[in-house]
């Protein structure tokens, strides 16, 4: 870890728990397999980002640029896919079967949405979408019978959850899971919670209410654009006919 060798640790871990498939990790380990995970796949993602955005800005004559980017883009993009199928793997073989703590399993579910999720941005495939989406809805259940409406993990969750489905256009659904989550957190008090609790709480809180903003003026400005074409096609209609 140390020496960033990130790919060395992913790949120890899982030949350990080949070797000793039974037995649980510790939750320092846990935490180091995780942050080797997150390292490569944010790196990733970031590059992912990079690789498009100077795409679209070259210009149809930069042919073999753009033959070089795409090329370069659709390694990064495979890359990210073979880190979260092992990440993905590691959860489903060892994580899963050997969690019995309920926060525990809050975290690896919700681990196992994200590492969908990332696969699903870089190739919008339909089975890795309703796999991201069972893996979020997993966490929740479990936080919605077991934690309060302020749990930290819940709001987590939630936050993760609700982008997963904005980012695959189902945001209507976004839309109702977040005014549920704040409504019941509303109706919470915060003055049990140590200051740190309170101060994550009402961060998270707050990065849920700009998400919610942020997701209803997208969803109105779907239903102007798909009202507008409604009424192309009505006039298009009518020109077509009369003529």
């Amino acid at each position: 870890m140390a020496l960033g060798q990130y790919n060395n640790v992913i790949k120890y871990f899982k030949a350990y728990m080949d070797e000793e498939p039974h037995i649980p990790l510790s939750k320092e380990v846990f935490k180091l397999l995780l942050k080797a995970c997150n390292k490569l796949s944010n790196d990733n993602r970031t590059y992912i980002r990079e690789l498009e955005a100077y795409l679209k800005s070259l210009l149809d004559s930069d042919r073999e640029r753009i033959i070089a980017i795409t090329s370069l883009l659709d390694e990064t993009r495979n890359d990210l896919i073979a880190i979260c199928t092992e990440v993905v793997n590691i959860i489903n073989t060892n994580l899963l079967k050997n969690v019995e703590e309920m926060r525990e399993k809050v975290l690896i579910y919700n681990m196992k949405g994200d590492y969908y999720r990332y696969m699903w941005e870089v190739n919008n495939d339909d089975a890795i979408y309703r796999e991201a989406t069972k893996a979020y809805q997993e966490a929740m259940s479990i936080c919605q019978w077991n934690f309060k409406p302020t749990d930290p993990y819940l709001l987590q969750v939630a936050l993760n959850f609700t982008t997963h489905l904005n980012n695959a256009n189902n945001t209507e659904m976004a839309i109702v899971i977040l005014k549920r989550v704040i409504q019941n957190a509303q109706t919470e008090d915060l003055q049990n919670y140590d200051f740190l609790k309170k101060s994550y709480v009402e961060l998270v809180l707050k990065y849920l209410n700009e998400s919610l903003l942020r997701f209803q003026n997208i969803f109105n400005q779907n239903q102007v654009q798909i009202i507008e074409l409604m009424e192309e096609f009505e006039i298009d209609y009518r020109s077509r006919r009369s003529g």
